[in-house]
């Protein structure tokens, strides 16, 4: 038998100032009957599991970080294909719990890694394994297969009431009934009314509904990419990818806006792997998505990771206020991870000061504040900048037929109530939060100038502005 671990860059690996999330050691075992034990080594620094109040008291708010962790798999040199986990038996370590995430069929496709109490700092997890499946994907024994472990670092976003608008004054904003200064409180997954006897707005969409019972709403928990997508982690899901889809998927923008993602025959590769990935389409994402066996997130869930369950400050920014400073360029070298933004205070990368987007978590240290990290409420960084996301918009039929479906870590599977593309273009589509190349209105956590827009097929419309990332419901 032999082994193959192989680790996504994504989390700023390398970086004295980020999370250094790595999965090392990686080994397959006991294998019988069809199930075996991958063992492996998981640690991340400045990790996180906190308890605290709001609203005086009333509301007590409980929130972590976790690694999303997958795993790849191929038989005798073949096509890589996704692994099935067992419901039992796994191993966890270092104080940490597991969580399994499912696809539609209730087969375990991931774990979610995170402490089990409150506690902050560097998480490790040594000697941890996964049960594995293998019969469930038709293999007969695990004799020369690869084994690949992915690790995606995520943020738990608690269940809960939130408001959609801020009462204030940004393009196309959310807002109650028939008072524009009045935000709309989201109570639960319910249907919401559209219009004068509910959720309003003036713009970027159809001003229909309701917004069906089965369109995430945000108030249940889920967890969300604490990063947007990397340059590192686009360029390794290309390489993971059947060879007949990732040219298509292959970006082709190496000296645009600070892309350096490139290749030569089957391999792609990137200079700058801790850098947002910009000229992301929609068909990009949504493919990104379900080979991680992940989803894309909706406008109402941008709004809840931005702004958690307080009451608005009118066009507030993700971090809770109005203030914000830009970044104008770099102390250390540029494209190293360890670059840090200028100057002193800048959280946000918008204005063009910046030719492109840099690399992700960029504003934060292990000691900075919320809005000196540029975050939002729960801790996911970069909602206001960088690059825009795209997100599942409420403002038409084909969006708001989206449903919690996440997925299943098949490249070619049709995720049926995902916003697809058809004759040239996505609808159901649009993007929330600013990029290096917006304004400050756009960084506005309600801005919706951007929700409501049609993508074309790739090599089309890619944007050096836009890029994404993934959401999943908590199981």
């Amino acid at each position: 038998m032999k082994s193959l671990a192989v680790f996504l860059a994504s989390l700023l690996a390398g970086s004295a100032l980020a999370n250094n999330l790595t999965v090392t050691n990686v080994t397959v075992l006991n294998a019988a009957n069809g199930m075996a034990d991958i063992r492996f080594d998981l640690s991340w620094d400045n990790s996180w599991h906190n308890s605290w109040t709001e609203n005086g008291g009333a509301l007590n708010v409980t929130n972590w970080d976790a690694a999303w962790v997958f795993v790849k798999f191929r038989a005798s040199g073949g096509r890589w294909q996704h692994a099935i986990l067992n419901a039992s038996g796994h191993v966890v370590t270092g104080g940490t719990q597991i969580e399994l995430g499912t696809n539609m069929l209730g087969q375990p496709v991931g774990a979610f890694v995170h402490r089990s109490a409150d506690g902050n700092g560097p998480l490790n997890c040594a000697a941890m394994s996964l049960k594995w499946n293998y019969a469930a994907t038709g293999l007969g024994g695990t004799n020369a297969v690869d084994v690949s472990m992915h690790a995606i670092e995520m943020v738990y976003i608690p269940q809960g009431a939130f408001y959609a608008g801020s009462g204030g004054t940004e393009s196309y904003a959310f807002y109650a009934g028939t008072n524009p200064a009045q935000p709309y409180q989201i109570t639960g997954e319910a249907a919401i009314t559209v219009g004068t006897n509910g959720l309003n707005y003036s713009g970027s969409g159809d001003q229909q509904g309701p917004i069906p019972a089965a369109y995430p709403k945000g108030y249940s928990a889920f967890y969300m990419m604490k990063y947007e997508i990397s340059q590192g982690q686009y360029a390794d899901f290309l390489n993971f990818l059947d060879p007949g889809m990732a040219p298509n998927r292959f970006l082709n923008a190496y000296g645009s806006t600070r892309n350096t993602i490139s290749q030569s025959g089957l391999l792609y590769t990137c200079e700058t792997p801790d850098r947002a990935c910009n000229y992301i389409d929609w068909p990009d994402l949504i493919t990104y998505l379900k080979w991680a066996a992940l989803r894309p997130m909706d406008e109402l869930e941008f709004e809840k990771a931005c702004r958690g369950p307080l009451y608005p400050v009118p066009n507030e920014y993700p971090w809770g206020d109005t203030l914000l400073t830009y970044m104008t360029g770099f102390n250390g070298l540029d494209g190293s991870g360890t670059e840090t933004a200028k100057p002193a205070g800048a959280n946000v990368n918008i204005g063009t000061y910046i030719a492109g987007p840099v690399r992700v978590g960029i504003f934060a240290t292990a000691t900075s504040a919320r809005r000196d990290a540029g975050a939002g409420y729960y801790g996911v960084m970069n909602l206001a900048d960088n690059v825009h996301e795209l997100v599942v918009t409420a403002g038409d039929t084909t969006g708001r037929a989206f449903i919690n479906e996440p997925g299943d870590g098949n490249e070619w599977t049709s995720a049926s109530t995902w916003p697809n593309y058809y004759n040239y273009y996505a609808y159901g589509v649009g993007f929330r939060g600013g990029s290096y190349a917006s304004g400050m209105s756009q960084s506005q956590v309600s801005d919706r100038s951007g929700a409501l827009y049609y993508t074309g097929w790739p090599g089309i419309s890619r944007s050096g502005s836009v890029g994404g990332r993934g959401v999943r419901t908590a199981p």
